[in-house]
């Protein structure tokens, strides 16, 4: 009787390692000869996946900023009203629990973030303020606009909480975060669908 046998994911293990080291250690601190010990493989194994520890940095958080600008740009196209608001509220949250691993590597390093993402990581702050101008809704006040990004950074909770997932499951996360995040807006006035 033969068993079937699993490919192994390396480049999925080189992800969980690095997260877990960059998070724990830094990533400065981090050296890809530890990433590769810790998944059990060789340097030179690593290297064939990625070349430097900043185009592994690239491809880790890379991921979750291609999904967040995905939910972003929904902006330019979607017209604002209430179900819309919690349309793309919902999306945004969804993208920030799905990588919630990622966050405290962003958080704790952000130079080297900034350094492996350049102008790409501009574009996406530019992109997350008119999300925050969008959600402040139609002909928005100051203290709408103030609102409108406490509500954003809302789902920051997740990346600056440290919670793991058996602490606090997805579902449970997810409904936290939108009412919070709806609780913040609910202050604007003038709102109306």
């Amino acid at each position: 009787m033969q068993h079937a046998t699993r490919a192994r994911d390396t480049k999925g293990e080189i992800h969980r390692a690095a997260l877990e080291l960059f998070s724990g250690q830094g990533y400065e601190k981090t050296s890809l000869r530890e990433i590769a010990e810790q998944v059990g493989i060789t340097k030179a194994s690593l290297y064939y996946h990625y070349s430097s520890k900043q185009d592994l940095l690239k491809a880790i958080i890379g991921t979750f900023f291609d999904d967040l600008n995905e939910v972003l740009l929904r902006v330019g196209t979607t017209e604002w009203s209430l179900e819309h608001e919690q349309e793309l509220l919902s999306a945004y949250v969804d993208v920030v629990i799905r990588h919630r691993g990622t966050g405290p590597t962003v958080l704790r390093d952000i130079a080297a973030v900034l350094a492996a993402f350049g102008d790409d990581f501009d574009d996406l702050i530019a992109r997350s303020r008119a999300f925050q101008l969008w959600l402040a809704g139609p002909d928005p006040a100051p203290r709408d606009r103030v609102l409108a990004a406490a509500a954003v950074e809302v789902g920051g909770a997740v990346l600056s909480a440290g919670l793991e997932p058996a602490q606090l499951g997805d579902a449970e996360l997810r409904e936290t975060l939108l009412e919070a995040a709806t609780a913040v807006l609910s202050g604007r006035r003038n709102v109306s669908s």
